[in-house]
């Protein structure tokens, strides 16, 4: 497998075929891509994590917004992951995952407390939780607790107050949704196996539509397993 490089680059230092580079990458995995929504998604963002090859082109991204929610009296601080594709090809790169860790771990210095809020249409997704984090929510373990519930639920509000559901904890969202092309990520009987993929269908049984499942976890490094901080920052 080709190496991948990655950088954080602030949104309006892309440049436009980057960003066509971008969206050509959505769309190939994605259904129901427009360039517009994709454009209006990528503009509400700060950074953008940019995976590169050898030859300089882009085969990976992952856009992020820092947050501030207000939750009773206080603010919840963290950063948004939104659209994020690697290409096939490069499955198995930690490199997106290691300027993830270098750029964000740093928050809990400033905030003392700073989530990580992921919004999970796949099951890939939701498996980077239970692979690099000790503790996560929601999870097949245990109950979130009262006061994650409440960071969970004000996120979802903050998202999208119309299409939240705070029973579920899933975005069900209206009309047409982007959602992951057919034998990109499907979930067959044997992967079922896997407890956290089988809590995720459970949990988001309209991924398949483009729901998502929010989620959340305290970016620390008393949150990483010693196997993870070694692969993550050394």
């Amino acid at each position: 497998m080709v190496k991948l490089t990655g950088s954080l680059e602030e949104i309006n230092a892309l440049r436009h075929e980057d960003i066509e580079t971008m969206y050509e990458l959505m769309d190939t995995f994605y259904d129901n891509m427009t360039r517009e929504n994709f454009l209006n998604d990528l503009n509400k963002k700060d950074f953008s994590i940019v995976l590169r090859d050898d030859d300089g082109i882009i085969r990976g991204f992952s856009t992020q917004h820092i947050m501030h929610i207000p939750l009773g009296g206080e603010l919840i601080h963290g950063v948004f992951s939104g659209d994020t594709i690697i290409h096939k090809d490069y499955w198995g790169s930690a490199e997106l995952f290691k300027i993830f860790a270098r750029s964000f771990f740093k928050y809990e210095e400033q905030y003392g407390d700073f989530y990580w809020f992921l919004i999970c249409k796949g099951y890939k997704t939701y498996r980077i939780l239970p692979t690099f984090y000790k503790s996560f929510y929601p999870n097949y373990k245990e109950e979130t607790p009262g006061r994650i519930k409440d960071i969970i639920d004000a996120f979802g509000r903050f998202y999208s107050p119309e299409e939240y559901d705070e029973r579920t904890g899933v975005l069900c969202y209206r009309g047409v949704k982007d959602k992951l092309k057919e034998n990109v990520a499907d979930v067959s009987k044997e992967r079922l196996k896997d407890k956290n993929i089988a809590f995720f269908v459970e949990r988001n049984p309209g991924y398949i539509k483009g729901n998502d499942l929010v989620c959340v976890t305290k970016l620390s490094m008393s949150n990483l397993s010693a196997r993870m901080r070694r692969l993550l920052f050394e």
